[in-house]
């Protein structure tokens, strides 16, 4: 078997040149070596079955699909002025994560491949309710709410809609929270003049339809008067992703699958997810590399 260090986990190969392909281990019965056959570990069993998977239907039927969905995601996010240093989505990660949660031997393979929405999982919640909407409205494209918002039941059964959810909820945890940032209708400046019940710059920038960073910005901290006259640019606030987490296979472990340092017996989460996902991806690149 390959032998693995750290230095796998420190990030996802951007140059698409992964470690070599393992060779399969013929892993002798005996015959010529006069051993006993070697009893293989429960994570070895794993990767052989996703090696001899290469090359069969199921190692495909997802491809056009992650394609296409991942394509939308990244023009949306790429086009976005609410999103900062996004670097495009790579379809591989998604068509690994979606091996390394099910494969084709699990019964939910045809349902729920990226497994959002099984049972126990809360994950549903931030595509469908949404959990977090200001996040969701950013980086979630707009004609993909028809399947997402409150179709809990087709993202359960539907493995198209199950795989677009499973994106929306990746690219929600892995983004940076968000910000609030000004943005000026126009640059033309106005004078409003502060009367009777004007109770500050809050209240008054709702009122003449601007923000309480602007007026102070423009004026200053002061205390104001009936009488007063105020600068003010028309403007409002817009959320904003400024940043994001490295797609590396250990983050897309804590934030996706669960933080092995907090699992718990309701909630185990899979120790070997990162390794899993580090191997099936260098299965993928390799056997895309063939092409």
């Amino acid at each position: 078997m390959v032998k693995r260090t750290a230095a796998v986990h420190k990030g996802i190969p951007t140059t698409e040149n992964p470690r070599k392909r393992p060779q399969v281990n013929a892993r002798t019965t005996g015959k010529d070596s006069g051993q006993p056959p070697k009893k293989l570990s429960p994570l070895e069993e794993w990767e052989s079955g996703r090696e001899k998977a290469i090359g069969n239907p199921d190692w495909y039927i997802y491809d056009n699909t992650i394609r296409k969905l991942v394509s939308e995601i990244n023009q949306h996010l790429s086009m976005s002025k609410n999103i900062e240093k996004y670097k495009p989505l790579d379809w591989k990660l998604i068509k690994a994560m979606i091996w390394t949660e099910t494969g084709a031997t699990s019964t939910e393979w045809k349902t729920k491949p990226i497994q959002i929405g099984k049972s126990g999982d809360n994950g549903i919640l931030e595509v469908t309710v949404p959990a977090r909407p200001r996040k969701y409205n950013i980086i979630t494209p707009k004609n993909w709410d028809k399947y997402l918002k409150n179709k809990s039941d087709m993202i359960k059964n539907n493995p198209e809609y199950n795989i677009r959810a499973g994106i929306v909820l990746l690219m929600i945890k892995m983004s940076e929270t968000e910000k609030d940032k000004t943005v000026y209708d126009n640059e033309k400046e106005d004078i409003y003049e502060v009367v009777k019940g004007d109770l500050g710059y809050s209240s008054i920038a709702k009122k003449i339809g601007t923000t309480q960073n602007v007026l102070t910005t423009l004026n200053g901290v002061k205390v104001i008067h009936p009488g007063d006259k105020l600068k003010y640019k028309k403007a409002h606030l817009e959320q904003y992703i400024q940043g994001w987490k490295l797609f590396t296979p250990q983050n897309i472990q804590i934030q996706y699958n669960g933080d092995p340092k907090r699992a718990t017996v309701s909630k185990p989460g899979d120790i070997n997810y990162a390794d899993k996902f580090e191997y099936v991806y260098s299965l993928i690149v390799s056997d895309e590399n063939k092409k």
